[in-house]
């Protein structure tokens, strides 16, 4: 795959979205399972250096976003190969930053292999924030029953986009 453009319906697969986390109460459990979800789905080779890529990442500035999202994130090498996990907690959890964060029931985690350009990395940052804004795929991904129901949704928030 190349990883000078990368677009979000094409590195989120159905094992690595859980549409109901239970037992997590924290940000950092929250970034561990879904890290396990992209280990086991054998998109990263090292769980570990993946994980303090996302928390180097942390350090530099919050990546809650409001609205009940967070977006954590890590570039390394340990990541074999672009992925996405998604997490969706209909209680919420306590996402606390270095400026407060908040509680989250929508997670993001990005897997980004270090060989991708910078560009595209922050395009598919941007392209993610750009459709949660909007309460209405928000909405979706909360009342989601299934994997194709949080892919459909997305796609059809990607079509949207590009208008």
């Amino acid at each position: 795959m190349s990883y000078e453009h990368l677009n979000i319906v094409e590195v989120i697969r159905p094992d690595t979205v859980d549409l109901d986390l239970k037992g997590i109460t924290c940000k950092e459990e929250a970034i561990h399972y879904l890290a396990g979800l992209l280990n086991e789905a054998g998109l990263i080779n090292d769980k570990d250096a993946y994980i303090q890529s996302v928390y180097e990442r942390e350090s530099l500035g919050p990546t809650y976003m409001e609205n009940f999202i967070a977006i954590p994130h890590g570039k390394c090498a340990a990541v074999r190969e672009a992925g996405i996990a998604f997490g969706r907690s209909p209680e919420g959890f306590e996402y606390l930053t270095q400026d407060g964060g908040g509680l989250a029931k929508l997670v993001f985690l990005l897997a980004i292999p270090e060989r991708t350009a910078p560009d595209a990395y922050i395009a598919v940052l941007a392209q993610l924030a750009r459709l949660l804004v909007h309460d209405e795929f928000r909405a979706k991904l909360m009342e989601a029953k299934c994997y194709q129901d949080v892919f459909e949704a997305i796609a059809e928030g990607q079509v949207l986009l590009e208008d």
